[in-house]
């Protein structure tokens, strides 16, 4: 399909074509005559002299008078027939060109022509209101994305969600309750399921709100209308939205649209009607009217179902149509149609947001409920009617919208549109044309008598010299408004640098408390390994000692070796043969005795030297070593304290207390817990890392810098 560049060019040469159309200048000069009439029947010296809404006023009495006449019917046929020569010519030489994306020609025009209209709503966003033409009809997506930014423009709003988010002063305090209600809505709203899977929509719709929340300064959590009404205008901006669109661009054009939207939220559900103008009906009395008007069976079957002993019928259908439609009034019919059908009613509604006396939303409303009439009637109970607009209102189509409008709505609806358009001329009494009679005008001596080309001079010379401060009055608004939007990009720009410079910040924040995390693991490491091979020398010693004692010692040899034989039994006497037996008993078990005393030393000795080892290694062998030692543990809390907070930054975006987290659902819960601890061992991983790549053992550096 041609781009905008395409479009410019035939449009350009369009307006050149009738610039210097004869049927143009005719038209100046039937305008210049309309205008100089006015000015002598209002008693206007010079157009200069009035104010600019004077000036509009003047120049619309003006065009409304030769609206019919031949030059106004010549210069409209002047720039059809311009328009359509310029964009068959474009149409043909794109053609001729070989363009492969071109399909067909219906498809190419009507490109062509949105092109068009978007060049000139880009240039002059005051003729915004001419795109009531399109009424009871879908939007192109980038049509419509230009659209609803022209009609919810509010750079107020987005300046200062810019500086709030420059200072970081941006989130509610139930920022975290905010963005979990978020993610449920995306995940069970059938509805939404094109943005579950789009990787800024959760974040940029928790921005929103919770950028809304914090400025209505109360406690109270948001209301359910607030989360449905800001995800259409999200869906209309992803759609367009490039790949490399920020989160924060995306989040300040959704704040400024969202900003207008709340405002104008109460006059298009009518909160406030008997205040404002007590002719006005509600929303819900006026879908009771049409729904008797345009379907009575189905009227009388919703009063008996919400049928009450005693109450007055119509008071019985207003209060069950209120209890049956009032949630998706609040939203904008938000969570009750599909996207296609949602955006195409909300592109009505729109259109009409600068016309007072326009509001389509109770129509399309009588239309939702008629369209489901078949439904409807097989319910028994208000619950069911209830559930069954929100179960089977996704399967609507737009194409059953537009022909139940176009039968029954259409007319009513599209004058009411077009009421902006067409402002009644003023009717000015005839007396009042000239000055009234004086008493003293008799003496008066009369003026001298020009001629006709006196008088046309006299009329071009002002209007010569109008054309030319008109000419300068626009270019120096041009230049103002050129001005005030590099003002506003400058100021866009400060505050994401700013914005920028702070994430830089955090960042080399996140990469210091890196670098402490991998110093302490790799303290804690070689610690181990010092631990771990202290144990091996131990166990290795006291092998050595168990296989010490399993030998023989030699003294015990030497011992046996020196006592004498014992004497044959004939040799002794009585008194002797007692004797001899008591000696060596004494003796071996003296022996022995003095065998467990040196075993038990050993092992004392050995348990003494396996404590003082290990103290040392723990505690350190002197008491400087010791408070080092003591002063690193400290510092290994505080590291692992830190890294649990920043990892709760990282996940949440605030430290989250352990109350918050025990508040989540379980299967929640786990996955939290799990990500946390991953988190804690990746800036683990990493502290060791860096300071294993220092090429030191980090337990020295560590005690060095302590």
């Amino acid at each position: 399909m041609a781009g905008s560049s395409g479009a410019l060019i035939w449009l350009r040469k369009v307006r050149l074509r009738i610039e210097n159309s004869q049927e143009w200048e005719d038209f100046i000069l039937t305008l210049s005559d309309a205008v100089q009439q006015q000015m002598v029947e209002s008693h206007i010296n010079a157009l200069q002299d009035l104010s600019e809404a004077a000036k509009g006023f003047v120049l619309e009495k003006a065009v409304s008078a030769i609206q019919g006449g031949d030059a106004y019917k010549a210069l409209m046929s002047q720039v059809s027939g311009c328009l359509e020569e310029q964009i068959y010519c474009q149409i043909a030489r794109e053609i001729q060109d070989g363009d492969r994306r071109v399909k067909n020609k219906p498809a190419l025009l009507l490109s062509h022509l949105k092109d068009g209209v978007m060049t000139l709503l880009e240039e002059r966003p005051e003729l915004r209101g001419r795109l009531c033409s399109l009424f009871n009809q879908p939007l192109p997506a980038d049509l419509r994305h230009l659209t609803w930014k022209l009609y919810l423009s509010n750079t107020k709003a987005r300046l200062g969600y810019l500086s709030h988010l420059a200072a970081n002063r941006a989130t509610s305090q139930k920022d975290r309750e905010i963005s979990l209600r978020c993610q449920a809505l995306l995940d069970s709203e059938p509805m939404f399921q094109s943005l579950k899977n789009h990787k800024v929509a959760t974040q940029c719709l928790r921005n929103v709100l919770s950028y809304y929340h914090k400025l209505q300064g109360t406690s109270t959590p948001l209301r359910d209308q607030d989360y449905f009404l800001p995800v259409p205008l999200l869906q209309v901006i992803l759609d367009l939205g490039s790949s490399t669109s920020s989160v924060e661009s995306v989040s300040a054009l959704l704040v400024e649209e969202f900003m207008s939207l709340k405002k104008l939220h109460p006059q298009l559900v009518r909160l406030s009607v008997s205040v404002q103008d007590a002719a006005r009906v509600s929303i819900v009395e006026e879908v009771a009217s049409l729904l008797e008007q345009r379907d009575r069976d189905l009227a009388r079957f919703l009063e008996s179902v919400y049928a009450q002993p005693e109450e007055d019928p119509r008071d019985t259908l207003l209060k069950g149509l209120s209890h049956m439609i009032q949630p998706a009034i609040d939203t904008l019919l938000a969570g009750y149609l599909n996207m296609d059908t949602l955006l195409y009613i909300w592109d009505q509604i729109i259109l009409g947001l600068e016309r007072p006396s326009y509001n389509c939303l109770p129509v399309f409303t009588t239309i939702f409920v008629l369209l489901l009439r078949g439904r409807l009637l097989t319910c028994q109970s208000p619950v069911e009617l209830k559930a069954t607009l929100k179960t089977w209102g996704p399967s609507l189509l737009v194409q059953e919208f537009q022909d139940m409008m176009g039968k029954h709505f259409f007319e009513d609806l599209y004058s009411q549109l077009l009421g902006g358009n067409k402002e009644p001329t003023p009717i000015h009494d005839p007396t009042q044309t000239f000055p009234p009679w004086r008493y003293r005008d008799f003496q008066a001596v009369p003026p001298p008598r020009t001629r006709p080309e006196d008088r046309r001079q006299a009329r071009e010379e002002p209007q010569l010299l109008e054309e030319q401060r008109l000419e300068r009055a626009q270019q120096e608004q041009r230049l103002q408004r050129f001005r005030m939007e590099e003002q506003k990009r400058q100021q866009e720009m400060r505050f994401l640098q700013l914005l920028e410079e702070n994430k830089r910040k955090f960042e080399m924040q996140k990469v210091h408390l890196e670098d402490q995390l991998s110093q302490e693991r790799q303290v804690r490491y070689e610690m181990q390994m010092k631990a771990e091979e202290e144990i091996s020398r131990l166990q290795a010693e006291l092998q050595r000692l168990a296989v010490d004692r399993k030998m023989p010692s030699p003294d015990t040899y030497s011992a046996g070796s020196l006592l004498a034989p014992a004497p044959s039994l004939q040799s002794q006497t009585p008194s002797q043969t007692s004797l001899p037996h008591s000696c060596l008993s004494d003796t071996v078990a003296a022996h022995q005795k003095h065998k467990t005393a040196d075993g038990d030393t050993i092992a004392f000795k050995l348990l003494k030297h396996m404590m003082e080892a290990a103290s040392s290694i723990v505690n350190g062998s002197s008491t400087e070593e010791r408070e080092r030692l003591d002063a690193a543990t400290r510092e290994h809390i505080r590291d692992y304290n830190e890294d649990e907070k920043n990892a709760k930054i990282e996940m949440f975006g605030y430290e989250i207390s352990e109350d918050e987290i025990n508040n989540i659902p379980e299967a929640r819960r786990k996955d939290v817990r799990k990500k946390l601890e991953q988190a804690l061992r990746r800036g683990a991983e990493a502290r060791y890392m860096a300071a294993r790549g220092r090429g030191l053992p980090a337990f020295i550096t560590h005690m060095d810098v302590l």
